[in-house]
């Protein structure tokens, strides 16, 4: 299919076409899972966010302007959504942290025993130097492998990660 029959099925989609909401799939979703694999999602994550980003062409695509390739305004949605879905995982993590006083002990009230909220220290960290930090503390992975993630050299990341926590230890006391 080329370019011109894309912006044609996403023409048809918008009219309520849903063959070609199908075609776009058959299309597109075998690159698009592998590219939001190589971005740092799992396999059922990735199974989740193609249904999303098809969810949400098959809901707007009317809002396609035609400025670009159909293939690169599809990976913009699925990226977006990868991006939310680990912004939530992160403030759910954050959450359960908070809930952890400084001896390990669970308490009944929460982070509010501490003082702490860690969700709102979290949200004032810059956003690149917040998605380091979440990808390395919070979702787990390694220098390598936050920097593919985010797209930026691993010595990026260690800076930024130096600098999330300078400030999470100044913010929490």
């Amino acid at each position: 299919m080329s370019e011109a029959a894309d912006r044609r099925a996403v023409r048809r989609v918008a009219a309520g076409d849903a063959r070609a909401l199908a075609e776009l799939y058959d299309r597109h979703a075998a690159l698009l899972a592998i590219r939001l694999r190589r971005a740092g999602a799992s396999r059922s994550e990735a199974e989740d966010l193609l249904q999303e980003t098809f969810l949400i062409l098959w809901h707007s695509a009317d809002s396609y302007r035609g400025d670009g390739a159909v293939a690169a305004w599809l990976w913009s949605i699925a990226r977006r959504r990868l991006a939310g879905m680990a912004r939530r995982e992160a403030r759910r993590r954050a959450r359960e942290a908070a809930w952890l006083l400084p001896g390990g002990q669970r308490s009944e009230e929460g982070a509010w025993a501490t003082g702490v909220d860690m969700t709102r220290a979290l949200e004032s960290l810059d956003p690149g130097v917040r998605a380091a930090f979440e990808a390395v503390a919070l979702d787990g992975l390694s220098i390598r492998d936050a920097a593919r993630r985010l797209g930026i050299p691993e010595g990026t990341v260690k800076s930024r990660v130096h600098r999330a926590r300078a400030h999470l230890r100044k913010e929490i006391g």
